[in-house]
């Protein structure tokens, strides 16, 4: 449980279109960040704090969909 936002900092917020949003070379948010971290840290898989924002949110559905987290 996210204590900013009452959510869930797993699951996060709905993806945005890295495309259009974010862009791809855009350095990962802080909330993108502790939500990557707490995933990596609820599956003991390592945390790269130098991704690219596309490359955490495809990080992140990438560990949600290995370890089953949906």
């Amino acid at each position: 449980m996210d204590p900013k936002t009452g959510g869930d900092i797993i699951a996060g917020p709905q993806s945005i279109d890295l495309d259009t949003d974010a862009g791809a070379d855009a350095q990962m948010t802080e909330e993108t960040a502790a939500r990557l971290r707490a995933i990596c840290d609820a599956t003991s898989e390592p945390f790269d704090a130098s991704l690219t924002e596309a490359q955490a949110q495809k990080r992140i559905a990438a560990l949600r969909e290995l370890h089953d987290l949906d």
